[in-house]
């Protein structure tokens, strides 16, 4: 029985920053459109009937120690901690593995994620929850979640790395039980209306399915060259013709 020829993406490179590129204004534009929604259905700059109740409901006499997580947790979600992280992580991806397209993939997740909650903060600008004094890491407006965005997009692209080159599972676990601990430490902190926290979930994912997207020829290849036919020429070729692209 003859073989299909394995045929590469010609361009892999310049592919993954298109698809990346698309993937910022779909991504952008359910963001924008969710705080439309949200503007239209009630008092945007005081927070929705049931945002300001859910988050009165919020118990504030929490154990000191679960009170001291609230507060440092977070920082683990902020752009301002990952970013220096993944660039030496990115680095030694590139210098030392001569894995440039791992390399690119963080640098453009990270990077997308700090544009969408920059652009939609100055954008719609809505203001923090003045239910009580707020507390713990927090800058600009509060619309969306920079927190909620990265901690989809940024852990998850992490997790799917590590799954498909080391196939470890139990990152998915951690990274979902750091998230949703991260995200109700806003509302607990009372930093974030839960909207604000709904949208970047909603744009953070659509970000991360992007970024996967574009990358999907590189995760391909990489697949290919560990699976049993790895030693096949055309295996070979098609792993040595996505890298050759990027020369």
């Amino acid at each position: 029985m003859s073989r299909t020829p394995i045929t590469p993406h010609p361009h892999p490179w310049r592919r993954a920053l298109i698809v990346s590129g698309l993937g910022l204004l779909v991504a952008f534009a359910i963001g924008a459109g969710f705080a439309l929604l949200l503007q239209s259905s009630g008092d945007w700059s005081t927070g929705l009937k049931w945002e300001r109740a859910l988050l009165l409901g919020i118990d504030q006499s929490a154990p000191v120690i679960v009170d001291w997580v609230m507060l440092a947790l977070p920082w683990l979600g902020t752009n301002l901690t990952l970013a220096p992280i993944i660039a030496v992580a990115a680095l030694w991806l590139w210098r030392k593995k001569a894995r440039g397209d791992l390399a690119l993939e963080l640098v453009i997740v990270v990077l997308g994620s700090l544009i969408l909650n920059a652009v939609l903060k100055d954008v719609f600008n809505r203001a923090r929850p003045d239910l009580w004094p707020q507390r713990g890491q927090f800058a600009w407006a509060a619309y969306p979640s920079g927190h909620a965005i990265v901690g989809i997009a940024v852990y998850f692209t992490i997790t799917t790395m590590l799954f498909r080159e080391l196939r470890w599972r139990w990152p998915f676990a951690f990274a979902t039980a750091l998230l949703a601990v991260s995200l109700y430490s806003r509302l607990y902190l009372g930093v974030h209306w839960p909207t604000d926290v709904l949208g970047g979930l909603l744009l953070g994912a659509a970000w991360l399915v992007f970024v996967q997207l574009a990358f999907r020829p590189f995760h391909e290849a990489s697949r290919l060259v560990r699976s049993p036919t790895s030693s096949n020429p055309e295996v070979l070729g098609r792993r040595s013709s996505m890298e050759g692209a990027g020369a």
